[in-house]
C-alpha cells in the first residue's frame, strides 16, 4: 500500500523537481511560444475584444486537425464524458461524428479563453472583476468572517484567471498554487500579473507556505485535471475510474479546512459566473477519509462540468484503459477500510 499512497499533497508531480531550466530543444520551444504569446498580447490589447475571441475560436479547431496526438486525446475524453467509449476509453463505432463535434467545441471555447487571456494585462482590475457575477460569493463572505482556510478546487475550464481577479478586487486572500516546470517565462509572466491583482502565487514544492494559508485563514487554489496519475487517490468520474491528486484532501485533513468545488463559467462573451459545489468534509487524512473527499469532490465537479461541458478545457488524458480501471477499483476497496490516519 506504501506504494501506492501519494507521498506528498502536491498537485501535481514531476519527474526533475526543483532542476534548473537548461537549453533544450524543449526550451528553445518554450521560449519561441512565449516570444510569440507577447507579442500576440499586445495586439489583442489594442484590438476591439467579441471580435478577437470570434476569431480566435474559429482558429482554434487548426489546432485539432493539424496535431493527431491531442486529437486523440481530446476525443477519447470526449468519447467518455458522452457516454459513447469503449472499456478502454475509445470512441465507439458509429460516434465519431458526436465525438469530433464534441471536440471541436472544446477546442473552439479554448480559442476564446486564449483571446481573453491575452487581453488581460492590457484591462485594470475593476472591468476585469465587472465582468464576473459573485452572487454566490456569500459563502466566502462567511469563511473570511470566520477567518475559516477554504481550499478551492477546480478544474482547467472556463476562465479562472477572471475568477481570481474578481475575487481578489473584492479583498478576498487568494493563493494559487502553480507549477514552474514548464514555460517558465510565461509562468513569471503570469505571476507578476496576479501580484498585480493581490494574489500570491506559491509554487508547488512550498509546503510550508502552502499551510500558513491554512493558518491564516485564507483561499487557497488548487486546479486538479492534470490527466489521471497511477499514484493519485481513486475515484469515478463521468462513470469511469480515474485518479485526482492528493493535495487536497491531504491539505484540507491537515488545515482543518473544507474542499470547495467550484467553476467559473463562461455565460455570454464578456460575462462570467463563479459557481460552487458543496463543500467537502476532508474527515481524519486518513486512506479512507481521502478516499472519501476525493470522490465527493470528483462528484461536485462532475456535476459543475455537465453544466457546460465544452468550456472544461483539458488536453490531457484523464481516463485510464481497462486493467489500470481494475487496479484502481481494487485500490479504491482497499483504501476504504483503512479509517486510521498514516495506516499504510
Amino acid at each position: 500500500m506504501s506504494q501506492q499512497q501519494p507521498a506528498t499533497p502536491s498537485p501535481i508531480r514531476r519527474e526533475t523537481p526543483g532542476s534548473a531550466p537548461r537549453f533544450t530543444p524543449r526550451r528553445l520551444w518554450e521560449r519561441l511560444i512565449y516570444l510569440a504569446y507577447l507579442a500576440l498580447m499586445r495586439i489583442v490589447g489594442f484590438l476591439p475584444p467579441r471580435p478577437v475571441e470570434a476569431l480566435f475560436s474559429t482558429l482554434a479547431p487548426l489546432a485539432y486537425l493539424l496535431w493527431p496526438a491531442k486529437r486523440r486525446i481530446a476525443d477519447g475524453n470526449a468519447a467518455v464524458i458522452l457516454g459513447v467509449a469503449d472499456a478502454d476509453g475509445r470512441p465507439l463505432p458509429g460516434s465519431a461524428a458526436a465525438v469530433r463535434a464534441r471536440s471541436l467545441a472544446v477546442y473552439r471555447s479554448y480559442g476564446r479563453y486564449t483571446a481573453e487571456l491575452l487581453r488581460l494585462p492590457s484591462r485594470p482590475l475593476a472591468a476585469i472583476a465587472a465582468e464576473v457575477d459573485l452572487e454566490e460569493a456569500k459563502l466566502l463572505d462567511e469563511y473570511k468572517e470566520r477567518k475559516q482556510a477554504a481550499i478551492f478546487v477546480g478544474f482547467h475550464a472556463g476562465n479562472n484567471e477572471l475568477g481570481a481577479a474578481a475575487l481578489a478586487e473584492r479583498r478576498y486572500d487568494v493563493n494559487v498554487v502553480g507549477d514552474d516546470s514548464a514555460f517558465p517565462e510565461m509562468y513569471e509572466l503570469l505571476r507578476r500579473l496576479r501580484a498585480s491583482w493581490g494574489i500570491k502565487m506559491i509554487d508547488w514544492r512550498a509546503i510550508r507556505e502552502v499551510f500558513g494559508v491554512m493558518r491564516r485563514g485564507e483561499i487557497l487554489v488548487l486546479l486538479s485535471d492534470w490527466g489521471w496519475k497511477p499514484d493519485g487517490i481513486p475515484c469515478q468520474l463521468f462513470g469511469r475510474w480515474t485518479t485526482l491528486p492528493s493535495g487536497p484532501a491531504v491539505i484540507a485533513a491537515r488545515g482543518n479546512a473544507p474542499i470547495v468545488p467550484f467553476f467559473v463559467r463562461r455565460e455570454t462573451p464578456g460575462k462570467f459566473r463563479i459557481l460552487y459545489g458543496t463543500p467537502v468534509d476532508a474527515g481524519n487524512g486518513s486512506p479512507a477519509a481521502q478516499l472519501a473527499a476525493t470522490q465527493a469532490t470528483a462528484r461536485e465537479m462532475e456535476q459543475l462540468m455537465r453544466s457546460e461541458p465544452t468550456q472544461w478545457n483539458c488536453f490531457k488524458p484523464l481516463w485510464p484503459n481497462a486493467a489500470e480501471q481494475r487496479r484502481l477499483s481494487e485500490l479504491a476497496a482497499q483504501m476504504a477500510t483503512q479509517h486510521e490516519r498514516g495506516a499504510a
